[in-house]
């Protein structure tokens, strides 16, 4: 840093560079994308001077090279051409090299960026003084952490950076290492640290881990800057083989990502730029009370927030296993915004969260696992409220009117019902008539009580006559059945199959994929709703494809394929197909009314896509609108609340917190382990216990990875003992002798065979 630089950034004034920083965009294919890259980086001019360098990595497509070359003859670039294709690290260190005195940033080509997005990097990695590399957010890391995801409904690249900019400005995290999508790197790191190892690691994946790594051993941290996002429009696959090799190299990289996802540190900033979001998206907000024991309560609660996504933010308020604490979640696909308050004790905490929402509705689904005061949510937010009657634990606390043997009760009077009590007491401890006066205001209270069939609502008017029920079906969202045909390897999809499943997991979407066939040796989790028939004969598949009663049929090779049987059988049912536009689908699929080809098939395009078919919603259209009548949007309060700590987490993070701030870590072992009363001295000993154990366990997985080296060199060494013995004089000599004694051994037993025969 400049003696200019080190001036203006003590002072703690905006930070402007003298020299100019280095944008590295390494391009191979893909024109549409590499030009939606370039020209958001020229269109955003930035205080901080850049030159950008786009490495051409010998592209086999002339469109684009013929536009890099023109945007080179422009002048707005500047170009540099390899001959040989290297891959993602050879093509960045091309650009590295360059300017042995520039600060660099790596940026691919299927990213885009927004406003001042650079002077914000630069601020983040002048912050401190050991910062080696700065990574921003991207759509792999929101909404949710770790994955890839389209950007969240309604929301442009230009929106998410605004709010990400305003709602964290200055903030930032620290990270085990960078990642590559974009990465700002500084020249004093490349200095001490050298450039990406082209040849470990030839295909890109796990280069920058590796380097970061490396930076990491010489003291720089790497920092998630937490007002810049970038969106990132390419894939976030792994290379296996990349993985081990940097597993093998860092030994201590595998629990470095562990302990990072435990603690899961920028949690507070995807927070913040999720309330801003609730707070101000156009969409009224409704809270749904419910329990934690999942079954027809839970269908009913997820079946309603699904149908009612894109015209109200459902939000659903949960008792968090069998503590005292609850869990407030936004409910819809994609979203991981979630926040926990120990109730009694924090209700106001709560009902300042709601306030700042807008929470403008409340429908409560079920009461169990909560403390009476839930019932008093509505008046303290000042909200009117509906409730759905699941069962009749308003009027029963054993839910189902039923004896302990199980068998109906036959609903006996009070005084039955009180003796029922005895034997087991309600969870609030009432007796039968206080019970039923509790719950008769609770319902009188209501705008409106739904009931799911004519019965329950006669049953409830013996005891509530006057409640205002409404007859009101559960909605049901249809899950949508998804074929997969063939054999499935590698290259005809089966990476994309299993991704897709676990995108519709993630995302909690009704999709289930069923493959009628056999993968080529790959297992997955038994969670997914992915399943397998097994192997068939081809005369049984109409008969198969009939019996599995598809919604859609999904192709997911990434191969051309010369014509397809399978894809014959599927078009035979005239039902919906994707697939990519690739070799004999594009043609065969051309003329095709129900087909969806994908220029890129993404697992998230594809569950888009699929959801998008369905239209689950079509059926409960006037029910929908019927239900969201009464519904008015409640105006912003103009007191502002942010989540502590305590709000973030719902039991102590299982890792290591020797990295955490002072105040993160006293808040985080005071407010979630559990044990309110320790002092000060004792939380001490508690994380000395548990860093010991963490230091036993670094010990032994260093040893183990130590053997492991050492076997791995050891069988190296004897398979560079094998090829030599090959490729020896001696062994070429002696080929007959060893041909002879093979002869001599198979006319041996042979022999002996036809003696044993007689």
């Amino acid at each position: 840093m400049t003696g200019r630089e080190r001036r203006t950034l003590d002072s703690g004034q905006d930070l402007i560079c003298v020299s100019l920083v280095d944008v590295i965009v390494p391009v191979h294919r893909g024109l549409e994308q590499v030009k939606r890259c370039l020209e958001s980086v020229l269109a955003h001019p930035q205080r901080t001077p850049f030159e950008l360098v786009v490495v051409n990595d010998a592209s086999p497509e002339p469109e684009l090279v013929a536009y890099l070359e023109g945007l080179a003859a422009k002048g707005v670039m500047t170009l540099v051409t390899r001959v040989e294709h290297g891959g993602f690290a050879d093509a960045v260190n091309a650009g590295m090299i360059r300017h042995p005195d520039r600060d660099v940033v790596l940026l691919n080509s299927d990213a885009e960026v927004h406003g001042d997005w650079l002077d914000r990097l630069r601020r983040c990695a002048y912050r401190e003084a050991n910062v080696g590399t700065v990574t921003p957010f991207s759509n792999a890391s929101y909404p949710l952490s770790g994955q890839g995801h389209t950007l969240p409904e309604g929301m442009t690249l230009a929106d998410l950076d605004d709010l990400f900019r305003r709602e964290n400005a200055g903030q930032s995290v620290e990270i085990p290492t960078g990642m590559g999508f974009c990465m700002y790197i500084r020249r004093s790191c490349l200095e001490e640290v050298g450039y990406f190892d082209g040849t470990a690691f030839p295909k890109g994946h796990g280069a920058e881990n590796d380097f970061c790594m490396r930076a990491r051993s010489l003291g720089y941290k790497h920092l998630l800057c937490g007002d810049v996002f970038v969106y990132h429009g390419g894939t976030f696959g792994r290379d296996r083989l990349a993985q081990e090799r940097l597993h093998r190299r860092h030994p201590t990289y595998p629990q470095l990502i562990a302990e990072h996802a435990a603690l899961d540190p920028a949690r507070f900033l995807r927070c913040r730029v999720d309330m801003a979001r609730l707070r101000h998206g156009g969409r009224p907000k409704i809270l749904f009370i419910t329990h934690h024991l999942g079954g027809g309560t839970e269908r009913c609660v997820r079946d309603m927030a699904r149908l009612l996504e894109g015209r109200a933010e459902v939000l659903v308020l949960r008792p968090w296993k069998e503590s005292a604490r609850v869990e407030l979640r936004w409910e819809k696909a994609g979203e991981g915004w979630r926040l926990f308050f120990d109730l009694p004790g924090d209700q106001e905490g709560l009902l300042a969260c709601l306030r700042h929402v807008g929470i403008a509705r409340i429908h409560i689904h079920h009461w169990l696992g909560h403390p009476p005061l839930i019932t008093r949510l509505p008046a303290k937010l000042g909200v009117p409220y509906d409730v759905t009657l699941h069962d009749y634990f308003a009027l029963c606390p054993q839910f189902n009117l039923t004896r302990a043997d199980g068998g109906y009760c036959g609903e006996p009077g009070p005084a039955g019902c009180q003796a029922c009590l005895k034997e087991r007491p309600s969870p609030w401890g009432m007796d039968i008539l206080t019970w039923r006066a509790f719950f008769r205001e609770v319902l009188m209270g209501a705008q409106r009580v739904f009931a799911p069939t004519w019965d329950v609502i006669e049953r409830f008017k013996r005891y509530i006559p006057e409640a205002p029920y409404v007859y009101h079906p559960h909605w049901e969202v249809k899950e949508i059945r998804v074929l997969v045909l063939g054999y499935l390897t590698r290259f005809k999809g089966l990476d994309t199959l299993i991704a897709c499943a676990e995108d519709a997991k993630r995302r909690r979407l009704p999709l289930r994929f069923h493959l009628i066939g056999s993968p080529e040796g790959e297992s997955w989790d038994p969670d997914l709703p992915l399943s397998c028939h097994g192997p068939y004969r081809d005369p049984d598949l109409q008969v198969l494809i009939g019996c599995a009663q598809p919604d859609a049929f999904l192709f997911p090779a990434h191969c051309p394929e010369t014509y397809s049987y399978t894809l014959s059988a599927a078009m035979a049912t005239g039902l919906p197909i994707l697939a990519q536009a690739l070799g004999a689908f594009k043609e065969r699929l051309a003329d095709y009314p129900m087909a969806y080809l994908f220029e890129e098939m993404t697992p998230v395009a594809v569950n888009d896509c699929l959801t998008g078919l369905a239209e689950i919603a079509r059926p409960y259209a006037k029910a929908i609108e019927d239900y969201l009548a009464p519904l008015r949007a409640k105006p912003l309060t103009a007191s502002l609340w942010e989540p502590a700590p305590q709000h973030l987490y719902p039991v102590p993070p299982k890792a290591s917190l020797a990295n955490a701030p002072r105040e993160v870590l006293w808040d985080l072992l005071q407010a979630l382990v559990g044990k309110p009363g320790l002092t000060e001295e004792e939380v001490k000993a508690w994380q000395a216990g548990q860093e010991a154990q963490w230091t036993r366990l670094n010990q032994r997985i260093a040893s183990l990875s130590a053997e492991l080296q050492r076997l791995h060199e050891a069988l190296e060494e004897k398979e560079h003992q094998r090829r030599a013995l090959l490729a020896s004089t001696s062994w070429r000599i002696t080929a007959p002798l060893r041909w002879l004694v093979l002869a001599y051994r198979r006319h041996f037993h042979c022999g002996a065979s036809a003696v044993s025969d007689r």
